[in-house]
């Protein structure tokens, strides 16, 4: 008797945390007051101060950013892409491009049968999860009712 009232208040505890997680979300989504929706008004106004504030660009900062960005791009211009590689690699690459776009290039048939036999496996294990959960809880509640009925 002990383990059939520890997995009915545990079913229990689940639809009730599910129950009120469900109404914090209802309350976040549009359940705000005039009081609050008064204070979040001043308080949104300074973060946007605050943040234009932060948000503004020197000139000295706009040149120093170009600058970085032009010695960026000088040193990747000067080195040629052979310098990364040894010839070993760089052959390996050509015969591994040349093999994809010979593949790519056969058109490639497909035979469809008309009906995906992967989602519908999927359907039916979702069916089945759906049934053993619906089949466990009204297990459940005729355990619960029957006890009660008994004392």
């Amino acid at each position: 008797m002990g383990s059939k009232v520890t997995i009915s208040r545990f079913v229990g505890l689940v639809f009730l945390v599910a129950a009120l997680s469900g109404t914090t979300n209802a309350m976040a989504a549009g359940g705000t007051t005039p009081q609050g929706l008064k204070a979040d008004g001043p308080r949104l106004q300074g973060l946007a101060d605050r943040y234009a504030q932060l948000r503004g660009y020197t000139q000295d900062g706009l040149r120093a950013d170009g600058l970085r960005y032009q010695a960026m791009a000088r040193a990747y211009a000067d080195r040629p892409a052979a310098s990364f590689y040894t010839p070993q690699a760089l052959k390996a690459e050509g015969l591994r491009w040349q093999r994809m776009a010979q593949v790519y290039s056969q058109p490639q048939v497909v035979r469809d049968s008309g009906f995906d036999w992967g989602a519908a496996g999927i359907g039916a294990l979702g069916f089945f999860v759906v049934m053993l959960c619906a089949s466990a809880l009204i297990f459940g509640i005729r355990r619960i009712r029957q006890e009660k009925l008994a004392v």
